[in-house]
């Protein structure tokens, strides 16, 4: 993460966080890539007491504007992790990541609010400090991880005293099209649905995958394959939850690398070497046969991660970042 703060700055911090893909098939509760959509959030200390919100940008209507806000409670929790007062000031919230369709939005409001916190009160939290405070606020840390390192992280949280993130840059040239059902799938429900137990072959299948997916990408060589992504352990399972899913995971096309949920869905994302207009195009038409409205982002990995600085930093719309209707 870069930091270019000034100690003594009284007129505030602006951090852009990216949104997250978790999970990439294979990789469940342990993988993450953040991609080229952003939550932008400034806080501005202020005399008076308490915390103003202001929050707009993509379904604005899905976030709480009070205490239970995750940029503030991120916010609240970083002043508690250092023993001092909970800082006064506004808050301003912009993000373009939609809400409860796996594509990251509580982890980046979460590493937002986080980063605002520590640099409100003078400090600065390592890596592990802030991921540790994002599980204890969203229960798991792979979106977290990657929101905060950017590229492809892998992650381990939960069963062990440490926390461990891994990152290696995810190439941009391969493009992700990420195709958005217009419905929601809370994160407690898309957990409800999972299994107590797995049979072993499950198990052995998916690690597999996942073992070669980390290999392939962390050697650099990024061989991916629509087979890698055919998890065992969440994604059978997932795909109930919204008419044409199972049918996105089925879709196989020359220049697609691989298709999996996001996170816990409802987007499904597509990773192309090529045709990604095409790859993404076919995608949302599988939901639109079922009757389902699906907005289509093509984008690429953003490798740097969250970005906190003393001036303003926007993300407007690029060449890479455009929502097809």
């Amino acid at each position: 993460m870069k930091n270019t703060h000034q100690q003594n700055d009284r007129n505030g911090w602006r951090v852009a966080v990216p949104a997250t893909s978790a999970n990439l098939g294979c990789a469940f509760d342990c993988g993450g890539l953040a991609l080229k959509l952003y939550l932008n959030a400034s806080f501005t200390p202020a005399q008076s007491p308490g915390l103003a919100l202001e929050y707009s940008g993509k379904t604005a209507e899905r976030v709480p504007v009070d205490g239970s806000n995750l940029v503030l409670r991120g916010l609240r929790l970083a002043a508690k992790y250092f023993d001092v007062s909970t800082p006064c000031g506004r808050v301003v919230v912009d993000s373009q990541i939609p809400v409860g369709v796996g594509l990251g939005s509580s982890a980046a409001a979460i590493v937002a609010g986080l980063l605002l916190g520590a640099r409100s009160c003078g400090k600065d939290f390592s890596p592990e400090q802030l991921l540790r405070c994002a599980g204890e606020l969203e229960g798991h840390i792979d979106n977290a991880a990657a929101a905060f390192h950017g590229g492809l992280v892998f992650a381990l949280y939960n069963n062990s005293d440490r926390v461990v993130a891994l990152k290696c840059n995810f190439p941009e040239k391969i493009k992700l099209a990420v195709v958005t059902p217009m419905a929601v799938v809370p994160t407690h429900k898309a957990r409800s649905v999972l299994p107590a137990a797995y049979q072993r072959a499950d198990v052995v299948h998916t690690l597999q995958r996942a073992a070669v997916l980390a290999a392939a990408c962390f050697s650099g060589k990024f061989e991916l394959f629509p087979e890698l992504f055919d998890d065992r352990v969440h994604q059978p399972y997932r795909q109930e939850l919204v008419p044409g899913i199972a049918r996105c995971l089925r879709y196989r096309h020359d220049g697609l690398m691989g298709v999996a949920i996001s996170g816990s869905g409802s987007s499904v994302i597509g990773f192309a070497k090529k045709d990604e207009k095409k790859i993404a195009s076919d995608l949302q038409k599988i939901f639109s046969d079922e009757g389902i409205a699906a907005e289509t982002l093509i984008t690429s990995a953003d490798n740097s991660g969250a970005n906190l600085t003393t001036e303003p930093r926007g993300h407007g719309a690029t060449e890479e970042n455009r929502v097809i209707r």
